[in-house]
């Protein structure tokens, strides 16, 4: 199922924010696209493993300002993580979510920028192949992590 990313975006923004248009946008989760956060370190290695398997990547957004990597992916029916969980591991936000959307690509100077930014086709990332690309990152910083010790 293809999201339509921008379509959604400008359903989801008070009339005041389409005036500037380089200004971030807060869209609701759970309709059109979810996302996958982790920690900045392993989302690049997510990402470098997704590249490497050379799976079509969707949008990816950093934010700078917490460190977090956060994968649009096809929105699913999850079950709410439990508040320990949440804090441990990948977050997943789908419906009930709200989500901060980067200015356009050409605007990457702020607190958040897109990895990768939307293409026109609005492909996003399958969760299983996101989910798969986490597994094996996680796996090789953990051995990475026990050969410097």
């Amino acid at each position: 199922m293809d999201a339509d990313v921008n379509r959604t975006t400008l359903a989801a923004l008070p009339q005041d924010a389409l005036r500037n248009p380089y200004a971030p946008r807060l869209v609701a989760a759970g309709e059109t696209f979810d996302v996958i956060e982790v920690e900045d370190r392993l989302g690049r290695a997510a990402l470098d493993t997704l590249h490497a398997h050379r799976v079509p990547v969707g949008p990816v957004i950093f934010d700078r300002r917490y460190r977090r990597i956060g994968f649009l992916v096809p929105p699913t029916a999850v079950m709410p993580m439990r508040p320990r969980e949440r804090r441990l591991g990948p977050r997943h936000h789908g419906r009930g979510a709200w989500i901060t959307f980067p200015p356009p690509p050409e605007q990457n100077d702020g607190p958040l920028v897109w990895l990768v930014p939307p293409t026109s086709d609005n492909r996003l990332t399958t969760l299983r192949h996101v989910r798969a690309a986490i597994a094996e990152a996680a796996r090789a910083l953990a051995e990475r992590h026990q050969q410097a010790i």
